[in-house]
């Protein structure tokens, strides 16, 4: 199976984007949540908690996007490995 041009810009674009899908989440939710030294359990909990309240929706579209071409791509390539197109 061969991608098209489209599809193959489309990737170019993924690439060049910070991380991807889950990945852009849990980084940005990793920096905040650990820019300062947590203090017990609890703490972990309250700052997991209200960074996922203020999460902002368009980090969580941008996952979505990623997700859906990265989706697109395995139909494409019928089911075949695709991270050697996106590193």
């Amino acid at each position: 199976m061969r991608l098209t041009h489209e599809d193959k810009a489309s990737i170019k674009l993924v690439r060049q984007q910070k991380g991807w899908g889950a990945y852009a989440v849990w980084g940005a939710l990793q920096q905040d949540v650990y820019r300062v030294p947590i203090v017990g359990l609890e703490d972990l909990k309250d700052r997991v908690r209200t960074w996922w309240a203020s999460l902002d929706q368009q980090l969580i579209n941008k996952a979505i996007d990623q997700w859906r071409l990265r989706l697109k791509t395995v139909v494409k390539v019928h089911g075949g490995h695709i991270e050697q197109l996106f590193t």
